[in-house]
Parts: structure tokens; C-alpha cells; sequence
């Protein structure tokens, strides 16, 4: 911090009990299309304190050190539920060393090139944002926490329009880049996306096996998130079998970051384990309240909103994970979902899933004709428990915290 000042006054307010934390976000942007490129550098600052007056807690965030000052006093005037304080983390880190931002690669001609191969000339994008950004976070606290660390992400949207006689549709892709850059794999999501609604042919069959892009996977798996940071699960979870035992969920966010939005050190959490839910995932706050020890899931979706237990990099993986030609290869009849029409709608209190999609249908192991639509309902605790292919395929997708799946096989889903 700037200086002492602001800390001081959080411990006169609030003697041992108290979190002062800081992030600045550098990022440098390039929109690119057909006929336009223009590119931008931001720079963004943000400061939260939370505190407890009186056994409340309290909460006031701002862009400036000078503002949070001012906004203390505003903060202590709201009405809020008496709560115990969390037990406060205590270490100290050395700030890492500030490196420049450099911009965003050069993809709009590569991707632009793939997606009119993958697509067969039927589909052409038409935009592509990219941004390449580092953010600083600084956390200390009144128990002598004293930690930063960087935070560098490579994310964009692409969009893709369609074409077929006179009916054209356009995709747009969200996607965040881990490693290196992906354009071919991105390009293929766009072609599916933007071309395989405009056939007009049903799914030709009422049931079938069914296998999920890794898209269409993480989007089911980041609507299942808050069964992983409820307080008690739904009444229709088996804990020893909550899925097949091909399935195992984990959260590990350490390739990305060194600690969570409370200064705990982040690592490992399995929640599923060949299918028996046998973790969940904690904050400090509901740490407490269970008597159990934070996880490193304190997750500051923005600087404005206090800390709250949440996933930082969760995933489907296996034991026995399968290449995806030979989950192909034992499909008799089905579909392969490419990707969404709609957001799964998943009611975790009723059991029930809803996913619309788009995809091809499978024959004998091999690809059929397009799909425009076809939707799958049913229990969830029996959506699960079919899965029996995961493969090796892995990849991770912004929601907005990082989620990644597999193609996986379903052995039985209806479909509409």
C-alpha cells in the first residue's frame, strides 16, 4: 500500500480485525475485422477493506485509495447480520517483479484461414478481440498478512458468420488461452457453431449414446459448480455415488495464481473421486461455520464485491481417460453435442438438466450428417452416472473463472 495511513485507520476502527486489498490491470486490447483494426491500452485500479465493528461485518470498495478512505464511514452506516470474524491468514511474500505488457498476438489472417477450412468455405469470421493483460493484486490484513502476486490471462472473443444459400447465422465465442494459442481448435468451435444450425434436419433419433465437446462438457460442469460450495448438498446426492466411477471432479487453479481473494495459498482440491463426493470447497466464512480450514476458494470476482467461497480452475478428469477417436469408435448410434444453442439450464435442488444443442449424428463409429438441434432433459444424478468415456482432450473455457472438460461419452441420453 501507499502508505500506512489507510491500514491505521482500519485498525482504530476495527483493532486485529481486518483486510486492505488492492489490484491494478494493465491490459493491452486489439479488435480486429475484415476492414478495421484498432487497438487499446487500459489500465484499471480498484481497493476493498472489510472489516467487523461491533460483531458486523463491513465491506467498502473503490477505485483510489482516497475514495475507500471516504467510503468507510458510508460503509458502517448499513444495517448487516451480526457474524464472526474468519481466522485470518498470516504470511508474507516478496512482490514479483513488474514486467512489461506486451500486446496481443497477430491471429485475426491465421484464424480467419482456419475457420474457412474447418467450415469448407461455408462460414468466415468477421471479428476477433483479443487482450493480453497482467493484474497486480496486494493483500494485507491485521494478523500480518503481507502477499502480491501477478496474474497474466490471453482471452478474447471471436465471431464467425454462417452461410448457406440465403440463410446465414453468426456464432460468437468467448475463449481464454492457458498456453500458447490454439487457433485451429478455436476455428472449429466457430465453423460448428456457425454452421451446423443452418441444416434443417432433426435429430433422426428419439435415444442414443452421446458424446459432449469439451465446450458443451465445462458448460454442464460450471452449472454444477454451486453443488461444490453449498453447506449441504441436495437431497438426491449419494455421496458415495454421485457419478460413474469413470468421473472425478478437481479444482486447481496454482498454475495461475499463488493465492486466493483472502491471502490463503491456493492448491489442489479433489471433489470427486472415481464418482463419490468426498470434498467442497471453502473460504474463510464457511471454513468457520463448517470447522474445517479454507481451501483457497475466497473468490474476488471483482474488486467491488467482498470475498466468497467459489471455483478457480475446475475440471472433469479420469483415471482411465480414452483417446477421443476411440470414444468415437464405440458409438453405435448417436449424437455428438458440438455446442450450445442455449445455457444448460440445471436445477441442482430438482434434479434436473436441460441442455439445447447442436452437433452431428454418429453411426457405427463414424460421423453423420449435421444436427441444426436437439434437445436433452432428465435427471441429473442419472446424467451423471452414465458417463463412461473421458478422454484426453482437456480443454478450459472463461465462466468467468476457468472450467475444463473432456469429451465425454454418455452411454444412454433421449433426445428431442
Amino acid at each position: 500500500m501507499t502508505d500506512a495511513r489507510l491500514p491505521g485507520e482500519l485498525e482504530r476502527r476495527a483493532p486485529g480485525q481486518w483486510e486492505l486489498y488492492r489490484k491494478t490491470a494493465d491490459s493491452r486490447e486489439t479488435v480486429a475485422a475484415p476492414d478495421l483494426r484498432r487497438d487499446a491500452w487500459r489500465r484499471e485500479e480498484g481497493w476493498a477493506a472489510r472489516w467487523w465493528t461491533a460483531g458486523a461485518p463491513r465491506f467498502a470498495a473503490a477505485t483510489s485509495e482516497e475514495r475507500l478512505a471516504a467510503a468507510l464511514d458510508d460503509a458502517e452506516r448499513v444495517s448487516v447480520e451480526p457474524s464472526t470474524p474468519p481466522e485470518w491468514p498470516a504470511r508474507k511474500t516478496a512482490a514479483p517483479e513488474a514486467s512489461p505488457v506486451s500486446p496481443p498476438p497477430e491471429l485475426f489472417d491465421e484464424l480467419s484461414r482456419a475457420v474457412a477450412a474447418a467450415s469448407r468455405g461455408e462460414a468466415s469470421l468477421s471479428a476477433l478481440s483479443l487482450r493480453h493483460g497482467v493484474a497486480r493484486e496486494r493483500l494485507v490484513n491485521a494478523a500480518g498478512l503481507d502477499v502480491s502476486q501477478d496474474r497474466r490471462v490471453l482471452d478474447g472473443v471471436a465471431s464467425a458468420v454462417g452461410r448457406r444459400g440465403a440463410r446465414a447465422r453468426e456464432a460468437r465465442l468467448p475463449f481464454r488461452w492457458t498456453g500458447e494459442p490454439d487457433a485451429d481448435a478455436l476455428a472449429r468451435r466457430l465453423a460448428d457453431a456457425a454452421t451446423l444450425p443452418l441444416s434443417d434436419r432433426p435429430s433422426p433419433f428419439p435415444s442414443g449414446q452421446w458424446l459432449l465437446d469439451p465446450a458443451v462438457g465445462a458448460a454442464l460442469l460450471a452449472a454444477m459448480a454451486p453443488l461444490f460450495c453449498a453447506d449441504r448438498p441436495p437431497r438426491w446426492v449419494v455421496r458415495g455415488q454421485l457419478a460413474s466411477p469413470e468421473l472425478s471432479v478437481a479444482d486447481d487453479a496454482s498454475a495461475d495464481r499463488v493465492f486466493d481473494g483472502e491471502g490463503v495459498p491456493v492448491r489442489r482440491t479433489l471433489l470427486v473421486e472415481e464418482g463419490a463426493l468426498i470434498g467442497r470447497l471453502h473460504d474463510l466464512t464457511s471454513a468457520r461455520r463448517a470447522g474445517a480450514r479454507s481451501t483457497g476458494h475466497g473468490a474476488r470476482p471483482s474488486f467491488r464485491l467482498p470475498p466468497q467461497v467459489g471455483p478457480a480452475r475446475l475440471f472433469f478428469e479420469t483415471r482411465t481417460p480414452a483417446t477421443p477417436a476411440a470414444l468415437l469408435s464405440a458409438v453405435t448410434r448417436g449424437l455428438f453435442a458440438s455446442a450450445l444453442i442455449a445455457p444448460p439450464r440445471v436445477d441442482l435442488a430438482a434434479d434436473r438438466y436441460e441442455l439445447e444443442f447442436t452437433g452431428i449424428s454418429v453411426v457405427a463409429g463414424k460421423a453423420g450428417g449435421p444436427v441444426a438441434g436437439a434437445r436433452s432433459a432428465g435427471r441429473l444424478s442419472d446424467l451423471l452416472k452414465r458417463i463412461r468415456g473421458v478422454s484426453t482432450d482437456t480443454q478450459f473455457f472463461p465462466s468467468p473463472y476457468l472450467v475444463g472438460s473432456p469429451t465425454l461419452l454418455v452411454e444412454r441420453a433421449s433426445f428431442e
